[in-house]
């Protein structure tokens, strides 16, 4: 029976020593490489990650890699902190932009397009001064920042820029632009340039759930598609 005592606390002061050893590895990154972005947007999910990892080491230890580079451990719930970083950086250090942007939709909700825009910077940036003075609140988002970064524009770049995927409000100030006719449309299905007369509109209307505002080529396929509403309906109980 000592024995196997003496078994146990060998078991359980090993297990402490690693747990310990663990803590600190993690403590120490949590100190020295997490941001004000992290804390603001993952706090629950870095707390919970760290008390998780610390009781229950041999889990972790089942990749070691977490604990040489623990990034992966603290990413947080869909990457919402790298998200808002790299807006933060975009808005203070934003690309060069020329004399025309050039966008592409990223794919979203599992809706393919297939539309690649190109618009005057200095209508874009007319249209959202616009925009701002009827909704000075759009100033913290995405639009602001990208009306920062039409206004640093050097005209001198006739290349089109391109717009940045992590403005991905850019979306609905290129639709906004399509319908009131200014830009161009390009195709990636049909290879072929589309007249501004030669957008269909296709929005939904009413519909439970996510509505979407719709630009397509004459032959059908999506060029833009945009979340205009969410309809929620409550089931009546009988």
């Amino acid at each position: 029976m000592p024995q196997f005592m003496d078994v146990v606390f060998y078991v359980c002061a090993v297990y402490l020593t690693v747990a310990v050893a663990v803590a600190t590895r993690l403590g120490w990154y949590m100190v020295t490489r997490l941001d004000h972005f992290d804390w603001l947007h993952s706090k629950p999910e870095i707390w919970g990650m760290f008390v998780f990892a610390t009781l229950l080491w041999p889990l972790v230890l089942i990749k070691p890699m977490a604990l040489i580079k623990p990034a992966d451990l603290f990413s947080g719930p869909y990457g919402m902190a790298a998200r808002m970083r790299e807006e933060e950086l975009l808005r203070q250090y934003p690309p060069p932009c020329g004399q025309t942007v050039r966008y592409r939709q990223s794919p979203g909700r599992n809706v393919e397009t297939f539309g690649e825009f190109t618009f005057n910077s200095a209508d874009l940036e007319k249209a959202l001064v616009a925009k701002l003075q009827e909704h000075p609140h759009l100033a913290d988002d995405h639009e602001g920042a990208i009306l920062n970064w039409l206004r640093q524009r050097n005209d001198s770049i006739k290349t089109p820029t391109d717009v940045p995927d992590a403005w991905h409000r850019f979306q609905f100030i290129a639709d906004d632009e399509l319908r009131a006719g200014r830009g161009k449309s390009f195709c990636l299905k049909c290879n072929d340039q589309i007249p501004g007369i030669g957008l269909r509109e296709e929005d939904d209307h009413g519909i439970p759930g996510w509505n979407f505002d719709r630009l397509l080529c004459q032959q059908g396929h999506p060029l833009l598609v945009v979340e205009s509403v969410h309809i929620s309906v409550r089931q009546l109980s009988t």
